[in-house]
């Protein structure tokens, strides 16, 4: 079926009825709902029903009789399995494999996360072109293995692409802690980078992201000094707005104690936060909220605090609304959702920091 803008649909799997609004992709559009709040949200057309009644008054809208298209599944992501074992491994790699044309000229790449040890991982993987988010991808690494993660063009290493990589290997004793490393990728070192992968075994530029992942002996980390120990807890993140003409904050080197105590989840509910809060006006209450939202994410950030909750409630929906307003202009923050969560609900947004 083809849907028009305007056109009535309702939801297969809730029963929510609303309107199409936008075509997002080739298979996405955005719906508006009819909830009395004007909410929009993203759907699949496979989870659309058309109200065929309706369409009689959308201008241009079409219904193709018959069965809908074969729905277009994307191809299922490639893993190679080492035949033999690595004498001497690397670790987590992140390899840009060529992908010649015709002519023989290079103009993408085929990214690929190399594992060559004998671990398992869990990985949250996203790669950055500018303010796009081009790649990203959360799966398993089983030992041994590559995995493919998706294309990047010629062009877009021109826009210094970040790669952000979180990993947990997975032990007999459950899940290690999370272990973190940001990698800017500059042209100039990108073409130094060639040179025979394991596993893959051709010619691609690789960048190791991770080597060490044994937590260290107490004793070993007591004598540490503070620059590797904050490297190891945060993995090497770059520094923003160090310039000495920055506005930003500089904040006072890793305090240990005050990471062990944070807790990565703040009410925002007014009861909970402002005393006195009836007398004030909602305008009011948002600001504080608001206020308080910011400290507590400011401190997160100080303390490497990688993922939080923001409890906002449901409600009428306008201080979740806010808040998304404002992570979006935070440049700490790589992504934030407000799905679904056995302890949350609704009401309540994740955010994952830098």
């Amino acid at each position: 079926m083809l849907y028009a803008i305007g056109a009535k649909v309702r939801l297969r799997y809730t029963g929510e009825t609303g309107a199409v609004t936008k075509v997002l992709g080739e298979d996405l559009l955005e719906v508006r709902l009819n909830d009395g709040q004007g909410t929009e949200i993203p759907a699949f057309i496979e989870d659309l029903e058309l109200d065929v009644g309706a369409m009689a008054d959308v201008p241009g809208a079409k219904v193709v009789p018959g069965k809908q298209p074969p729905k277009k599944e994307a191809p299922p992501r490639r893993e190679i399995k080492s035949q033999y074992v690595v004498l001497k491994p690397k670790g987590l790699q992140l390899c840009f494999e060529p992908m010649p044309g015709k002519d023989g000229t290079v103009s993408r790449f085929k990214l690929w996360l190399v594992n060559d040890t004998g671990h398992d991982f869990l990985i949250d993987f996203i790669l950055w072109v500018g303010d796009t988010r081009l790649i990203d991808t959360e799966d398993l690494c089983g030992g041994m293995r590559a995995i493919e993660l998706g294309d990047i063009r010629s062009d877009d290493l021109n826009d210094l692409p970040e790669a952000d990589l979180e990993v947990r290997r997975i032990t007999t004793a459950g899940h290690d802690p999370v272990l973190h490393r940001v990698l800017k990728i500059k042209p100039k070192q990108f073409f130094n980078r060639i040179q025979t992968v394991p596993i893959l075994n051709q010619q691609a530029y690789n960048f190791v992201m991770l080597d060490r992942f044994e937590p260290r002996p107490e004793n070993e980390a007591a004598k540490e000094d503070l620059r590797d120990y904050t490297r190891q807890r945060l993995g090497n993140r770059p520094r923003r707005n160090t310039s000495p003409n920055s506005n930003s904050k500089q904040y006072k080197p890793f305090d240990i104690e005050a990471f062990s105590t944070f807790v990565p989840e703040i009410d925002l509910h007014a009861e909970t936060l402002i005393p006195g809060y009836q007398r004030l006006d909602k305008g009011e209450i948002l600001r504080l909220q608001l206020q308080h939202c910011t400290r507590f994410l400011d401190q997160a950030v100080r303390l490497g605090v990688h993922h939080v909750f923001l409890i906002h409630g449901i409600g009428e929906g306008k201080l979740r609304d806010a808040i998304k307003n404002m992570l979006r202009n935070r440049p700490e923050v790589v992504r934030y959702k407000n799905e679904y969560h056995p302890k949350y609900g609704y009401g309540a947004t994740e955010v994952t920091l830098r």
